[in-house]
C-alpha cells in the first residue's frame, strides 16, 4: 500500500445550501443481514455517512452540527445514517432534530448491543456508492467528505483511511508511542495503521459486498477492539486498493477518563482478548510470541509506580509490557474454540 495515497490537490465545491431540508426518517429494526442486492439502482446515492452511537447525545449533536457546516460537491447526493445502538438518552431526539442542508438524515434503531451489529445494520440500510464512517465523538475537518469519498467515486481507490488527530485539550506530554495508537490516533505522514481505523474510514459498496459483515464478537459493546482492524485486513487480502490520506482529518474528542492508568490497563486486557478472537486458530501461538517481549515488566512497573505517585502519569513503557502480559494470559486461558 502506497504511503503517499492519492494526490492532495482536491477540487472542492461548496455544499448546495439552497436545497430544501429533508425531514429525518426513522427505521426501526433494520435488517442487519448482509446482501449485495438490497438497494435498487434507482435508490443509489453517492455517499452514505454512517455514525454508530449509544448514549452520547451531546457528542452526536456536535458531530451532526459540524457535518452540516462541511463543504461537499454540489452535485453529490449524500445521506447521513445515525445508527442508534439502544440509547436511553436524548439520542433519538438529536438525530430526528438534525436536518442537514443538502443531505437526507435517517435514524436507524439497532437494539442488539455492540458496534458490530450497529455497523452491519447501518451498512445494510445504506444507499451510497461510497460509505463514509466516523465515530460520534469526532469533529471532521474541512474537505472531509470529498477528500474521503472522491477517490472512491472517481475509481482511484476502493477504500480510504483518513487521519485522526487528538483534540488539543486531550494532548498530554506523556501521550506518545503506543498510547497514541490506543486512543485511535492516525497521524504518521507515510505509514498507514494496521488494517483500518473506524474513526475515519471509507470504502465502496463493492468492498462491503465482498468483505462484510463486521464480526459482531469484536469492537465496543463486545470484546472491545479489532472490529475495524480485521475488516481492513480482509480488504487488503482481497487486493482492494486502499488510499492513505492522513491529511483528510477528523479531530477525536474522546472522554478524558480514557487517559488514566487504570483505563489504559483495562484497554490492554480487552485488546489482548480481542486480538485472540481476531487471529482465530493462530491466536494463541501469536500472542505467546508477543508475550516473550515482556521482560522488563517488573522494572517498568516500579517506574510506573514512581511516575504515578509523583505526577499521576501513565508510563508508556509499562503499559506496552503490560499489554504483552495480557496477551500471554489470554493465550494461556484459551479454551480452544472461536465460535
Amino acid at each position: 500500500m502506497s504511503g503517499q495515497g492519492i494526490s492532495k490537490k482536491l477540487s472542492l465545491a461548496a455544499t448546495d445550501r439552497d436545497r430544501p431540508l429533508a425531514s429525518p426518517q426513522v427505521i426501526v429494526g433494520a435488517n442487519a443481514s448482509h446482501s449485495d442486492d438490497g438497494v435498487r439502482e434507482a435508490e443509489i446515492t453517492d455517499v452514505s455517512i454512517i455514525v454508530c452511537t449509544r448514549n452520547r447525545s451531546e457528542h452526536l449533536s456536535r458531530l451532526l452540527e459540524q457535518i452540516s457546516r462541511l463543504p461537499a460537491p454540489a452535485d453529490w447526493d449524500i445521506e447521513v445514517l445515525v445508527v442508534d445502538n439502544g440509547s436511553t438518552d436524548a439520542t433519538p431526539a438529536v438525530a430526528m432534530g438534525a436536518p442537514i442542508p443538502g443531505m437526507s438524515v435517517r435514524h436507524i434503531l439497532e437494539p442488539r448491543a455492540g458496534k458490530g451489529y450497529a455497523y452491519n445494520t447501518g451498512l445494510a440500510a445504506a444507499r451510497g456508492r461510497a460509505f463514509l464512517l466516523t465515530d460520534d465523538d469526532t469533529q471532521p475537518q474541512g474537505g472531509w467528505i470529498e477528500g474521503m469519498c472522491g477517490p472512491i467515486l472517481r475509481g482511484e481507490a476502493d477504500a480510504v483511511q483518513g487521519g485522526v488527530r487528538i483534540a488539543e485539550h486531550l494532548e498530554r506530554p506523556w501521550l506518545r508511542g503506543v498510547l497514541r495508537v490506543w486512543v485511535a490516533a492516525v497521524e504518521d505522514p507515510t505509514e498507514p495503521p494496521e488494517g483500518l481505523v473506524g474513526a475515519n474510514m471509507a470504502f465502496s459498496r463493492e468492498v462491503w459486498n465482498q468483505v462484510g459483515p463486521f464480526d459482531v464478537r469484536l469492537g465496543p459493546g463486545a470484546a472491545g477492539f479489532f472490529d475495524d482492524t480485521i475488516f481492513g485486513w480482509a480488504v487488503e487480502q482481497r487486493s482492494f486498493r486502499i488510499a492513505y490520506r492522513p491529511d483528510v482529518l477528523v479531530e477525536h474528542h474522546f472522554e478524558a477518563d480514557r487517559l488514566t492508568v487504570g483505563a489504559f490497563m483495562t484497554a490492554a486486557d480487552r485488546m489482548a482478548k480481542s486480538r485472540l478472537i481476531a487471529l482465530g486458530p493462530e491466536g494463541p501461538a501469536t500472542l505467546r510470541k508477543l508475550a516473550v517481549q515482556a521482560p522488563g515488566l517488573a522494572l517498568r512497573t516500579l517506574t510506573q509506580m514512581v511516575r504515578f505517585v509523583l505526577r499521576r502519569e501513565p508510563d508508556p513503557g509499562f503499559l506496552s509490557r503490560y499489554y504483552r502480559l495480557c496477551c500471554w494470559r489470554a493465550a494461556r486461558s484459551h479454551k480452544g474454540t472461536y465460535a
